[in-house]
């Protein structure tokens, strides 16, 4: 595909910058939260527990209800900051046993190097803050982007491993495990490697990437291990081979290890995105655009997405207002998440028009005429009431086809 147009970090800015799209995904699990645990009020810190998302995530899937104790016990456990925060505490292998269990090679059992080990989780924590402060000298903007979405790194026992060098699930997003380091070189590697997944975890839940129909395309097959991926892993991995690729002109005076990924990155990014773009289609529009641009086909300027036409039978002479059971939250950017009460809720992200007319309407109040908001929206968005009919037509359409707002009589 070429080398890209842009650094990957000016690309993933130009969809969102990283504290926006960590303030989004924040938004989008504390209005899990609303749906499972009422009034629970959990802390930024604590919805950024890769275990909280983990139990939270669940519970969206329909796999039981959030056990407010336990996301406390969890995010409870000892870390030692290295950069990154490592799993320290004595108990982790206990608490972290699902992204250990969900990473696991068959017939192996990864455990974590915790303060019990002694010296030898003291000697693995300093190679790691070693790595950070190398990534961070190498390619100080990347740091920033990638590191932004890593919550936890978890130092797996070498002799546990079982084959694993570094790795990160989407079911347990914000953490990181790596096999017991040897060189500061192979803990920054594995940072952009897993780094990179996990902002692609927080892209993918946010913004416009795939959708259900991903589960029905073809598989690709890499050529270097004829391995076969599904589209979501596909588009996962062609990504974070990007990120190396780059990652890997910083590091022309590294000594690199015999299984670094980094002489091999830009010919394997190359060849997924060559796949991908015959794919194109299966793809929603913030991943096609990154798709191009990464592979340099546009000049990194973004391009929204369609508007969508406004649905017949929105009347002007009509009230609404949002569903009783629809519980919605507004990230800093204004951007907005809603969902229905439900066992297995449909998440919702709004459009800046749709989001607005939510928070116009408001929750748990009398339904409001047509006439009454498209007057506060001539007044806001300072257009005349033509436009700003369309564009609350537009909007109301999509918001009465799902359910969260509806037509009072």
């Amino acid at each position: 595909m070429g080398s890209p147009a842009a650094s990957t970090h000016v690309l993933h800015a130009a969809i969102a910058p990283a504290h926006a799209l960590v303030d989004e995904r924040r938004a989008l699990y504390r209005l899990a939260a609303d749906l499972f645990v009422p009034g629970a009020g959990l802390s930024d810190n604590l919805l950024d527990h890769p275990i909280v998302r983990y139990e939270i995530g669940r519970a969206l899937a329909g796999h039981g209800d959030v056990d407010l104790a336990l996301l406390h016990r969890v995010a409870a456990m000892r870390v030692r900051d290295a950069g990154v925060a490592v799993a320290a505490d004595p108990l982790a292998a206990d608490l972290l046993e699902a992204p250990l269990r969900i990473i696991a090679p068959p017939g192996a059992s990864p455990r974590p190097l915790t303060e019990a080990d002694g010296e030898r989780f003291e000697a693995a924590a300093k190679i790691v803050a070693d790595g950070v402060r190398l990534f961070r000298r190498l390619a100080p903007e990347m740091a920033d982007d990638l590191l932004a979405h890593v919550s936890m790194l978890a130092v797996l026992k070498a002799e546990t491993a079982g084959g694993v060098v570094s790795a990160s699930s989407r079911y347990v997003p914000g953490i990181v495990l790596i096999e017991e380091p040897s060189t500061a070189i192979e803990v920054a590697e594995a940072l952009v490697h897993e780094g990179a997944h996990e902002k692609f975890f927080d892209l993918a839940i946010t913004r416009e990437f795939l959708d259900a129909h991903a589960e029905e395309v073809e598989h690709f097959e890499t050529s270097w291990s004829h391995a076969r991926w599904p589209l979501e892993q596909t588009l996962a991995a062609w990504h974070a081979y990007s990120c190396l690729a780059q990652f890997s002109r910083a590091c022309t005076s590294e000594v690199l290890g015999p299984i670094s990924l980094l002489p091999k990155a830009r010919e394997r990014a190359d060849e997924i995105g060559g796949w991908l773009v015959g794919h194109e289609t299966d793809l929603r529009a913030d991943a096609r655009w990154l798709l191009h641009a990464l592979g340099g086909g546009c000049g990194g300027v973004r391009s929204d997405v369609d508007s969508p036409a406004p649905i017949a039978g929105i009347r002007e002479d009509g009230r609404f207002r949002v569903r009783p059971d629809v519980r919605y939250r507004r990230a800093v950017t204004g951007r907005v998440v809603a969902a229905r009460v439900a066992h297995q809720p449909e998440i919702f992200w709004l459009d800046p028009d749709a989001g607005w007319l939510l928070g116009c309407l408001g929750h748990d109040r009398p339904a409001l005429p047509f006439g009454a908001v498209l007057t506060r929206a001539v007044e806001e968005w300072a257009v005349d009431p033509g436009v700003a009919g369309s564009r609350l037509k537009t909007a109301l359409g999509p918001l009465v086809e799902s359910l969260i707002v509806e037509r009072a009589s």
